[in-house]
């Protein structure tokens, strides 16, 4: 589960020592990244995957790796990143 952790007994939100829980927000980091525009983010300039940039046109041999460096300098740990013919990204 991604996000903000909330209790299934009650449907309220988890507090733990007076503040919200959060849990894995690996995912949302992932595509955040993949999604974002360089320059998108001002503190980060050169974050950003550009994949709505790939739409219709060939992929780059460099993204991948560029794309995993991205993600490894937001602090996650991946091993590979890997685009189909269909175009299906896969971040592991």
């Amino acid at each position: 589960m991604n996000g903000i952790l909330i209790d299934a007994e009650s449907g309220d939100l988890l507090i733990e020592r007076g503040s919200v829980v959060i849990g894995d927000t690996d995912s949302q980091i992932a595509e955040g990244v993949l999604v974002a525009m360089r320059g998108e983010w001002k503190e980060w300039p050169l974050i950003g995957g550009e994949v709505k940039k790939m739409l219709g046109g060939k992929v780059d041999v460099m993204w991948r790796g560029q794309v995993k460096k991205m993600l490894e300098a937001c602090g996650l740990d991946v091993q590979k990143v890997s685009i189909t013919e269909d175009n299906i990204i896969t971040v592991e």
